[in-house]
């Protein structure tokens, strides 16, 4: 069985033997697939060019990424690895970033990096089968305006993958936040916003106003909560333990949302 994935949705099916551009052409309308998006195979990225040469062979993961269609936009991500060991779980830590370029009049709205150093907290913990846990707090990612650019901002963080930890997870939760390093929330919302497996995306609204240009701002994980499905046999049900997170900044629209 091949596993197709497009954002929060995703179909197993028998479709070892068929190329990525089949199976795109396939999946197109079911899953909502744009035309710009990029083909992933097994974790690596796929040159459009090569999609109709490509065939799949079973047990394959094919997901797309859509292109940001809203100007220069940088990524940052983090990937929390938990690894079976003795009955419990240790964890590695992976970074990994993308930046997707196009000509534009100006230079980036923002940079965004990984937080190592915050991420080392929120990383450490153990999760067991049927069980209540909590995350701890950290911050996630580093975002700092480019000098000079004084327009309002949109920081937006999805879970790239709840469909993955549904299945080893019947409650998973971040409490997140927009905050300068005083610890102040600096979006117009001024609330903590929730990242759960049913609510895989959370946006802040970030006026021109309320940020300082060329300044370290930081996407703060404020703490969380998660509880284990039951084991089966020696392990869990198969899938994924490991929450992905992607962090994305745009230029903000037209409507400003209320406050």
């Amino acid at each position: 069985m091949v596993k197709v994935i497009y954002r929060e949705h995703g179909q197993q099916a028998d479709l070892a033997g068929k190329s990525v551009a089949e199976v795109r052409e396939l999946y197109k309308s079911e899953l909502s697939i744009p035309d710009q998006a990029r083909a992933s195979l097994n974790g690596k990225q796929l040159k459009r060019k090569l999609e109709p040469e490509t065939k799949l062979g079973d047990q394959d993961k094919l997901s797309f990424e859509e292109r940001s269609g809203r100007g220069l936009v940088l990524f940052g991500a983090f990937l929390l690895t938990l690894a079976i060991t003795g009955g419990l779980f240790a964890y590695t830590f992976v970074t990994q970033s993308a930046t997707l370029e196009v000509t534009t009049a100006g230079g980036d709205f923002a940079s965004i990096t990984a937080n190592s150093t915050g991420i080392d907290a929120v990383e450490n913990y153990q999760p067991f089968g049927r069980y209540r846990g909590t995350i701890p707090s950290g911050n996630l990612f580093d975002v700092t305006p480019t000098a000079n650019y004084t327009g309002d901002l949109e920081v937006t963080v999805y879970l790239a993958n709840p469909d993955e930890l549904s299945k080893n997870y019947r409650f998973w939760l971040l409490r997140l936040e927009l905050q300068d390093s005083g610890t102040t929330e600096v979006d117009a919302q001024g609330e903590t916003q929730v990242l759960t497996l049913d609510n895989s995306e959370v946006t802040f609204y970030w006026p021109s106003d309320n940020y300082t240009d060329g300044t370290e701002y930081y996407i703060t994980c404020e703490g969380g909560a998660y509880v284990g499905l039951p084991w089966v046999g020696t392990g869990w049900s198969g899938g994924t333990y490991n929450p992905l997170l992607f962090a994305q900044v745009t230029q903000a629209g037209l409507e400003t949302p209320n406050p």
